[in-house]
């Protein structure tokens, strides 16, 4: 019975270790796991091919409030970065692009997005919840998580990325 019981003890924790909300495989500190993601033309882009980059990875969709509520930073951060080595890879997590396209247009809103709509990136990093946005150096390594909303606009916010864009690689 005693070794039962340990055993069980012993599933617990793994499930708890591997299966924790909030903590998934794309982890601060090291190599965000690699992707690759279309845009709406079908073009496959990927990770990996915007090394050298800070990129801002976030998952959003048309049916969350909290993601609505941080878009207009978003966008006002897109125009700030423009010349600047950085990309934003905004992944909706919709079902397909009418809804994306028709709240873009009705909202004037230009960054760009792209799809993740069977939702295979998001499960890749964990994402249990939205929006969730992974800051990514410009070697690959994940050196910002947040969970729920952002002002991306704000000094602290601002301040962390000119650091980042200024890394020499």
């Amino acid at each position: 019975m005693r070794t039962v019981l340990w055993a069980f003890a012993g599933i617990a924790v793994i499930a708890s270790i591997c299966c924790s909300s909030g903590s998934g495989p794309a982890v601060q500190g090291e190599l965000a796991p690699e992707f690759s993601f279309k845009d709406q033309s079908g073009k496959e882009l990927s990770l990996s091919q915007l090394r050298g980059k800070v990129v801002l990875v976030n998952f959003w969709g048309t049916f969350c409030p909290p993601c609505l509520d941080e878009l207009p930073s978003m966008q006002q951060l897109q125009r700030r970065m423009a010349n600047k080595p950085f990309e934003m890879v905004a992944l909706s997590v919709d079902e397909s692009w009418e809804p994306v396209n028709r709240f873009m247009k009705e909202n004037g809103f230009t960054l760009p997005v792209y799809a993740d709509f069977d939702k295979r990136i998001s499960t890749l990093y964990g994402t249990s919840m939205w929006p969730e946005t992974y800051i990514v150096d410009k070697k690959g390594k994940v050196a910002y998580k947040v969970i729920g909303p952002k002002d991306w606009t704000s000094s602290e916010v601002l301040k962390f990325l000119d650091v980042l864009v200024a890394e020499n690689l």
